[in-house]
């Protein structure tokens, strides 16, 4: 699950799991759980932006409509 860190969470631990590294502005890839429990503690926001659009996500290419992998090598040619 992909979340946006809104605020740095108080606990510096939850259920093992060090929150040290979380600060405001960051996407980050967190598991359902701690995902869902950043969002009810209002920490975090669910990201539902797409990534970078640099061609490596197969999702991105079908969104888009155009395979940027493609391009890349048509203009190396």
């Amino acid at each position: 699950m992909r979340v946006r860190i809104k605020a740095t969470p108080k606990e510096r631990e939850i259920d093992g799991v060090s929150l040290k590294g979380l600060y405001p502005g960051q996407v980050r890839e967190v598991s359902s759980l701690l995902g869902m429990w950043l969002i009810a503690e209002q920490y975090a926001e669910a990201e539902m932006r797409l990534r970078d659009s640099s061609g490596d996500d197969p999702l991105n290419v079908y969104l888009s409509g155009v395979d940027h992998r493609r391009e890349r090598r048509r203009q190396r040619t």
